[in-house]
């Protein structure tokens, strides 16, 4: 009993000295830009204008994992630059020295994590959010290790949101610690309790951490527990290991996958708080290496499953010019569903150059994903949740760079865009780049003719806020070969929604070297719904197309950057292309009869306009196979295009123009242009690839009723004055009436009726009747159809009752007599109706 007794004292006194050996304490490294290297610190002077990051964002030490004493990622090396426009996550250094302490050193790297200000800066969970930003990586230099490993914008709702953080190295700050020995691998719920909770993320991974036994990545051992038997604890480094045997699981988006791949990067969703993100797969996957050797004793190692992953070259590049591009753009936007359960987010990466201007290259990422908002925790109505980034990198590379952001908007405090416009007024067409897609073909034609008028447009909006656009400085490089107008010393004109305008002054342009013009100019008014007067100002700039060479100028786009005090938004003007002059025409001819005629309403009715095109003083073939023939169309107050491709090489050129149909596409009633009865003028030209528009075909369509059925009548009949005494069987008319009907496409038939005779309570002993030759019929009380037409005339046609059934004194309208009559004048009421022939009666 002795024996035992004094065996278990010692073992507690072991433990008490194991504990307080592996004790750490979470803290804040204070970092400056003394612990840049230089090529780094060059990377952050040239950071593209970006807003001040202190009135924003909040950088302190982590808590959330304090009562883990296995987990070593105790400190946050991140801070804010000297100029306070770029947050450092992670500095490019190998070491950190926050943890550079215990029996195993130099093994976490440095790694960090920056907080939006929850009174400044928040999320709204609730309402549609965008955040852009730049972010820089590191060069490559052919090592992914170079720019290992990576950063992650993250969403997340905690109460002490600001001291948040997950492990560094492959962990980027944000995901769990896959806490692994020789003999064992903890659950993935223990996995996911070290990451931040309540989180959704976007990934940046610059350095693929697969298990293969080529890996430059093996597992690090962070740290040993005990003294008898010790314990090694390592990080395997397997993050990004694939098994695409493996299914996704139930609840997560359609495109997750476990792993990742891409030699220098990929962009992935993440929930990094969801234990099913961790997935422990074997170590044999993917490796040569006997498991149960003692040089690999372990068994399984921890991959994640990525969401929507895209492989993405997040190394720097070059541009045209071999200019080093360090820094890329990203435009994250979240819009929830309206019951709070689901969200899309949408982000674009490399979508704008650091010029501002919009890049449409193959380099670029685009995606929408579908994300389950509970990884967010309980989502309701005004929600305010923390976002922010963080970043890690290796311990391995001594060059390896520092993770960098600069944030050029904030989240629900100011939402604005920024859209520029190329209008051809002499052609009136609209080029356009769509920042959005991120696609230059907008389907319209770029080209123009010198000497063609000009116009850009950049339109500003704010959309929503908590404050006003400040302070907005424009920044608009010009594209060249344009003569821009600026009589009375102005350049342009902002045009504000609330028709409020103001002068751009020439002084406000400077010219350099190359001759590029650059407007900068400081905006008299800001641009909101609270104390500011418009949400929209338009920016316009007149000028001339400029081309005295014998070959097509190919003009660049330029970009345009608005800097306001709490947003940053930027555009470019589409590329297009100036043609040379040309002294040859173009002739239009209307080969139709004037007018055309158009049945108003009729069935399958069509309006196709046949044109014919031929050349003045152009050399033979006038028209070669594909080129494109381009149609303007101008009718009440509408402007439509139509373009054809010439089908073979001609002299001459004929096209018949679906008119209907092109009024129809575009959405438009067609008989609301061609009202009944009216007489409408279509005006067309013609431009062909070269910019030569012809002159102006007019084509008058002259619309006429699709049918016509009307009728007249007289408007008393009276008949013939008798002796109440008179025994006569039919009285005559006393006066020439008659009904005429008029017909246009309309067979018809005439129907009659009549009413009693009376005077006050007397009545006429008699009925009203139609009498002809052979037949009398009676109409008192008694519908009946006198006449008809089964004819359909092309043109009016007016028809007189009485002629075409032959009245005579003694036919037509008469009087039938029963007998005795009080002596009176009586009256009543005949009833025309005319009907389509084919009416039943």
């Amino acid at each position: 009993m002795g024996h035992r007794k004094r065996l278990n004292i010692s073992l507690i006194s072991i433990i008490s000295i194991v504990t307080i050996f592996m004790s750490f304490n979470f803290k804040t490294v204070v970092a400056t830009d003394a612990d840049l290297s230089s090529k780094d610190q060059a990377t952050v002077n040239a950071a593209p204008t970006g807003l001040l990051m202190s009135n924003y964002f909040t950088i302190k030490g982590p808590t959330n994992n304090s009562s883990d004493s296995s987990f070593r990622f105790k400190s946050n090396s991140a801070f804010i630059s000297d100029n306070n426009k770029v947050l450092v996550l992670a500095y490019g250094t190998s070491t950190n020295s926050a943890d550079n302490s215990g029996s195993i050193k130099n093994a976490t790297g440095s790694y960090g994590s920056a907080w939006s200000n929850i009174n400044t800066a928040y999320f709204d969970a609730s309402k549609p959010q965008t955040i852009s930003a730049w972010l820089s990586f590191g060069s490559g230099g052919g090592s992914e290790t170079i720019n290992g490993q990576g950063l992650a914008l993250v969403l997340q709702n905690n109460s002490d949101g600001s001291t948040q953080m997950g492990a560094g190295q492959q962990g980027l700050g944000v995901y769990g610690f896959d806490k692994t020995s020789q003999n064992s691998l903890i659950g993935s719920d223990a996995v996911a309790k070290t990451a931040i909770q309540n989180s959704i993320a976007l990934e940046f991974d610059t350095q693929h951490q697969e298990i293969r036994t080529d890996s430059p990545y093996p597992p690090i051992k962070y740290y040993s527990s005990g003294i008898l038997i010790p314990t090694d604890y390592y990080s395997m480094n397997g993050f990004d290991s694939k098994n695409t045997s493996i299914s996704a699981p139930n609840g997560f988006p359609d495109n997750t996958s476990l792993g990742a791949g891409g030699p220098f990067g990929h962009i992935a969703l993440t929930y990094p708080a969801n234990p099913n993100t961790y997935y422990a797969t074997n170590t044999q996957y993917g490796l040569t290496l006997d498991p149960s050797s003692t040089s690999y004793p372990f068994k399984q190692a921890y991959s994640m499953f990525h969401i929507h992953r895209r492989e993405a070259d997040l190394a720097d590049d070059k541009d045209q010019n071999k200019n080093p591009i360090v820094w890329h753009h990203l435009t994250f936007k979240w819009m929830p569903s309206d019951d709070l359960k689901t969200a899309t987010v949408s982000y674009s990466y490399n979508d704008k150059d650091t010029d501002g201007s919009i890049n449409t290259s193959s380099d670029r990422t685009d995606e929408n994903i579908t994300v389950d908002m509970g990884q967010l925790g309980t989502i309701t109505k005004g929600s305010k949740i923390y976002w922010g980034f963080t970043g890690a990198n290796n311990n391995i590379n001594s060059e390896v760079a520092s993770k960098l952001v600069s944030v050029e908007s904030i989240p629900d405090l100011v939402n604005t865009s920024v859209k520029t416009t190329l209008t051809d007024k002499t052609l009136n067409k609209v080029m356009y780049d769509d920042p959005d897609s991120g696609s230059s073909n907008d389907g319209t034609d770029r080209k123009v003719a010198a000497d063609d008028e000009l116009e850009l447009d950049y339109k500003l909006t704010y959309d929503s806020g908590r404050e006003d656009w400040q302070d907005i400085a424009a920044k608009i490089k010009l594209p060249k070969n344009i003569d821009y107008n600026t009589k009375n010393n102005d350049i342009g004109t902002i045009k504000y929604a609330n028709g409020d305008s103001e002068p751009i002054p020439s002084s406000a342009v400077t010219t350099d070297g190359t001759d590029l013009q650059t407007i900068n100019y400081q905006f008299l008014q800001n641009l909101g719904d609270k104390s500011a007067k418009s949400k929209i100002a338009d920016i316009i700039i007149n000028g001339v197309a400029v081309n005295d060479t014998k070959a097509d100028i190919a003009v660049e786009n330029q970009p345009a950057v608005f800097t306001g005090s709490n947003d940053i938004s930027s555009t470019s003007t589409p590329d297009f292309t100036i043609m040379y002059k040309k002294d040859w025409k173009l002739n239009l001819t209307n080969k139709m009869s004037d007018p055309i005629t158009l049945i108003y309403q009729q069935d399958n009715a069509t309006l196709n306009l046949d044109t014919n095109l031929d050349y003045t003083g152009k050399a033979s073939p006038n028209f070669a196979a594909n080129d494109k023939i381009h149609y303007q169309i101008s009718l009440e107050g509408h402007n439509f295009t139509y373009d054809v491709t010439v089908p073979a090489d001609s002299a001459s050129l004929s096209n018949e123009i679906p008119l209907r149909k092109i009024i129809e596409d575009a959405g438009i009633d067609f008989w609301s242009l061609f009202p009944n009865n009216e007489t409408q003028q279509v005006t067309i030209t013609a431009s062909d690839n070269d910019g030569i528009t012809s002159n102006s075909a007019t084509y008058n369509v002259q619309v006429e009723p699709n049918h016509l059925l009307q009728m007249n009548a007289d408007e008393y009949l009276q008949f013939q004055t008798i002796n109440y005494v008179s025994l006569k069987d039919y009285i005559k008319r006393a006066n020439d009436y008659d009904i005429t009907v008029t017909s246009y496409r309309n067979p018809w038939k005439l129907q009659v009726s009549a009413s009693e005779l009376t005077n006050g309570d007397a009545k006429f002993n008699g009925v009203l009747v139609n009498k002809s030759s052979d037949n009398t019929t009676v109409l008192t009380n008694n519908p009946a159809v006198i006449a008809s037409d089964a004819n359909s005339y092309d043109k009016e046609t007016t028809t007189s009752i009485a002629n075409i059934n032959n009245w005579t004194a003694d036919t037509g309208l008469l009087l039938k007599n029963y007998g005795l009559s009080s002596s009176k004048q009586y009256s009543g009421t005949l009833t025309w109706t005319i009907m389509d022939y084919s009416d039943s009666l």
